[in-house]
């Protein structure tokens, strides 16, 4: 096998323990992304990697992941991989310090400057989890070690990868991080009920998410409220098109969900804003997805919204998203 067979080899056959080799197999592949020619080598087509900055990109998958849609990255809720406590651990710093709860991507959050030495303790602390768990076992598939991947010597805090297996990961970056994608959402899979997994799982990967039109759900909306009473404030909505509205907001979920969109005023949805809903509307919100799947039950060939709103009602995600935007 060339270098390119053998990485999407380990990737595609990981096993489904933990979420740790993907991350890890994700950092470098950005790291070949971004290579160029002046980086420094140890010999001639050696490139160094240091831990350090394969972790300072783990560390923001979890960071993300978690501060979005709060996902499990193992089987045991109780003791969750130590990378998940150290992003939750400084997730709770950033918050504390910028007063707001608000998710928001790494990017802009300005972490290095905001909690500067919570963030560098994050990132040795990443070192030392990759270290003892995924640095020398990633190269293992199945009980055999692949050959000829890089070089690492177990606790170093670098490793060597030819500089061509960088550049042939830069060159074929859309395919390896599609399959790295696909892995990890597999994995979550396993200790997840979350829809969508596999967008949450791309937005690491975007640095602005585009949101989509949302006319598609007024049908749907509809047959649980035909004469568009506003979902807010309980008024009908006279002489204006109905607002579609995300009752947790849509920048704490980057998902569009039948089981959270209602109608409501063009003003009330705007002075609404990113507001994260009291109970009362937790309870509001949930009795109206009884009463709406009971409709199109009734009145409506089942397709994907209406599955999608049994699994929702099913797996109490109402309750499950409000308790988790809350931190």
């Amino acid at each position: 096998m060339n270098f390119l067979d053998k990485w999407l080899y380990i990737i595609r056959n990981c096993s489904f323990d933990n979420t740790y080799k993907m991350a890890w197999a994700k950092a470098i592949t950005e790291i070949g992304i971004e290579q160029e020619e002046s980086n420094k080598t140890v010999e001639a087509n050696l490139v160094e990697i240091q831990l350090k900055d394969i972790a300072k990109k783990v560390l923001r998958y979890y960071f993300e992941q978690t501060i979005f849609f709060g996902l499990q990255q193992s089987s045991n809720p109780v003791k969750p991989p130590v990378m998940v406590t150290i992003a939750k651990q400084l997730i709770a710093t950033y918050q504390a310090r910028s007063g707001s709860i608000k998710p928001v991507k790494w990017y802009r959050s300005n972490i290095e400057t905001v909690c500067n030495l919570e963030y560098e303790k994050a990132v040795s602390s990443t070192v030392k989890a990759l270290k003892s768990d995924v640095s020398y076992r990633f190269l293992r598939v199945e009980g055999k070690e692949v050959d000829g991947v890089y070089q690492y010597e177990q606790k170093a805090d670098s490793l060597f990868i030819q500089r061509e297996d960088l550049l042939v990961l830069k060159d074929s970056r859309l395919m390896v991080l599609d399959a790295i994608n696909y892995r990890w959402t597999q994995m979550l899979e396993n200790f997840n009920h979350s829809p969508r997994l596999s967008k949450k799982v791309r937005i690491i990967d975007e640095e602005q998410v585009r949101r989509k039109p949302l006319g598609k759900f007024a049908e749907f909306i509809a047959a649980e409220n035909p004469e568009s009473y506003c979902f807010i404030c309980g008024e009908k909505i006279i002489a204006e098109t109905p607002a579609i509205d995300h009752v947790i907001p849509w920048s704490y979920l980057y998902s569009d969900d039948l089981w959270n969109l209602v109608f409501a005023h063009q003003s009330c949805n705007s002075s609404k804003s990113n507001v994260i809903p009291n109970e009362q509307m937790i309870l509001q919100l949930e009795a109206r997805n009884q009463e709406l799947l009971q409709c199109l039950m009734e009145k409506t060939k089942l397709n994907k919204h209406i599955s999608e709103l049994e699994l929702a009602i099913e797996g109490n995600f109402v309750r499950k998203f409000w308790i988790s935007c809350q931190g």
